[in-house]
């Protein structure tokens, strides 16, 4: 009642000056989040227009003045004093820094947070003031570490004082700030208290102070020498590589040249394969230079960071080295190598990396299809569609298919038909498995129905059967290009078109086999051994409609019913009551005797629920 009564009375009083509507007043502390919400959405939209360049400064002045009165007030709630700290960010004139800074004294924590803050986003010089005089005062490690990151996010010099005197404290998480913001700050004083700091440092603020000494020094005169001295007593990698990045910066980075010529000499320094990545990316020749002459030397993970960082750069000038390095590695690290060919690899790589395609390999044939598709060859593609026309090898075949410029597809399908040379058709029908399309797939399909007599179907039915499901067309291709084939093909070819119905399963085709099981005794047997095979439940039905053909026999109605039982088991994918109500269809369709008592024990088996 105490707060509603002193909401009620701030905002009667501050209606006058119709800076803040009252209605938004009284909403900040509701206890209806939504209205509390509300009302600081509009206080920040109110106090933004008001701050943005060219608005009205009496009506600037006239709510800072308000919202400062409402932060101020401690009778008032504290989200309302709270919402008005978070708005004085946006109007930040140096008029209202007196009142953010007697609010560092709240009794409040988060007031005391809140003005922090405010200060802390207040342009003006003078708002850095307060907060050192807080600091001064400060016996809390939180308070203390806020007061201080607000210090250096201003980047006031006269808090260096400050930040040196911390160095010593005996909390590591205030020394360690009061270093990382000696080395923000930089310029001579913060440099002569971090250099007489670190021969005492404690061991838990080494690394934040060698950092910070290097990025301080950086920037002074003699500053190099105590970056170089810092080198052989680095606590860790990456102070190795902010000194390294530090020195090379400085003129023409011969300071920095020692340092490579040591890691390249033990190679087992904490940071050395990161520091030899940074010599390649820093575009320094002197520097790099000495890295690429050492480059055989170097152990393989060093060697790989340095191809990685010129493979960034489309730097060729190591391509020897690396076809060298990927030769010899294996697994994983053999992946990388070839993958980073295709960013720096110039004609000196196809022979490599079409042989490594060639060899199959699941680990590496990805990455080989890759790096030949993206070599950067003028003219290589122009030049392997040209061969393709004329007398190609099986090498320019494979180059041609991964590179895969415009029609090539085309080209291949000429290469793969019987016509062609068998090395030609054999490389041809090899690259189609993984990028032929469904012109592809159709015309394999001919190409089977149209076999010469004495010749083998074989090579084209293994390319569709391996090409076909890549597509996810069976519907399409069994209605437009299996069933028109078949139907056009002698007998013996009509026996070589089944073998690639299992790359075409779908309920088109099982639909087809029913109807040879209903329609056609002599294809009926083959129909009845492809339906068996099916483990999908969604061609259950289907499978009990050929098991229900009047005229068939019984081993044949025998292994369809087989068939439909084994669609009940729990590896079979379906809801428990579609299997269930199945099941019942199962044991309608089997006739009396041992054949309905086996399905009776195979659905006893399938454990269906109650």
């Amino acid at each position: 009642m105490k707060h509603l009564f002193t909401t009620l009375f701030l905002a009667t009083a501050l209606a006058a000056q119709a800076a803040i509507p009252a209605d938004v007043l009284e909403n900040l502390a509701s206890s209806d989040l939504t209205k509390r919400f509300d009302a600081e959405t509009k206080l920040r939209q109110l106090a933004y227009a008001a701050g943005k360049p060219g608005a009205d400064s009496t009506t600037a002045a006239a709510l800072e003045k308000d919202l400062l009165a409402l932060a101020s007030d401690t009778a008032a709630p504290e989200p309302s004093r709270l919402s008005a700290l978070g708005q004085m960010p946006f109007l930040a004139s140096a008029s209202a820094v007196p009142g953010i800074a007697a609010l560092l004294s709240d009794p409040t924590p988060l007031i005391r947070e809140g003005a922090r803050c405010a200060l802390q986003n207040n342009p003006d010089p003078a708002a850095s003031a307060p907060l050192l005089k807080a600091l001064e005062k400060a016996d809390q490690p939180a308070w203390t570490l806020g007061l201080m990151d607000s210090l250096a996010t201003r980047a006031d010099a006269d808090a260096i004082p400050a930040f040196a005197a911390r160095l010593t404290s005996p909390n590591p998480a205030i020394a360690s700030l009061a270093a990382e913001s000696l080395g923000s700050l930089g310029g001579a004083e913060s440099f002569k208290a971090l250099n007489s700091f670190l021969p005492n440092c404690p061991p838990a603020i080494l690394p934040a102070a060698q950092g910070a000494l290097v990025r301080c020094a950086t920037k002074q005169a003699d500053g190099d020498k105590a970056i170089s001295a810092l080198w052989p007593k680095a606590v860790n990698a990456s102070i190795r590589c902010e000194i390294f990045k530090s020195l090379a910066s400085l003129g023409d980075g011969s300071q920095a040249a020692p340092l490579v010529t040591e890691l390249l000499a033990k190679q087992d320094t904490p940071g050395t394969t990161e520091i030899l990545r940074i010599v390649v990316l820093s575009g320094n020749a002197k520097l790099k230079n000495l890295v690429l002459a050492a480059l055989p030397t170097l152990n393989e993970d060093a060697r790989l960071a340095v191809h990685a960082a010129l493979a960034q750069k489309s730097d060729t000038s190591g391509e020897d080295d690396l076809l060298a390095l990927a030769a010899a590695l294996d697994g994983s690290k053999k992946t990388i190598a070839i993958e980073l060919l295709g960013s720096c690899g110039t004609e000196k790589s196809v022979d490599f990396l079409v042989a490594e395609a060639a060899k199959k390999s699941a680990q590496t044939l990805p990455a080989a299809s890759l790096a030949i598709n993206r070599l950067k060859i003028l003219g290589l593609d122009q030049r392997l569609v040209e061969q393709a026309k004329a007398t190609p090898s099986p090498k320019d075949i494979t180059l041609l298919a991964l590179r895969n410029p415009d029609g090539t597809e085309a080209l291949l399908l000429h290469l793969a038909s019987p016509k062609s040379g068998a090395e030609q058709r054999e490389a041809a029908l090899f690259c189609l498995e993984t990028m032929g399309q469904f012109e592809t797939s159709a015309q394999l399909l001919r190409w089977i129905a149209e076999t010469p007599q004495g010749s083998d179907p074989k090579p084209y039915i293994a390319t569709f059967r391996k090409n076909a499901p890549r597509l996810s067309a069976e519907a399409a291709l069994w209605q437009s290009a299996f069933l028109p084939a078949f139907h056009s093909a002698s007998p013996e070819n009509r026996e070589a078109l089944l073998f690639t119905i299992p790359a075409l399963r779908c309920p088109d085709s099982v639909k087809t086999l029913v109807d040879w099981v209903r329609s056609d005794a002599t294809l009926r047997p083959t129909a009845v051994n492809q339906l068996v095979t099916w483990s999908d439940f969604s061609v259950g039905d289907l499978i009990l409609d050929a098991a229900s053909v009047p005229d068939l026999d019984d081993p044949s109605r025998e292994k369809l019913l087989k068939a439909a039982t084994k669609l009940l088991d729990p590896n079979v994918k379906a809801p428990a009551p579609v299997k269930k109500a199945f099941a019942n269809k199962v044991l309608a369709a089997a006739p009396e005797g041992p054949l309905r008592e086996a399905v009776q024990q195979a659905i006893m088996a399938a454990n269906l629920p109650k």
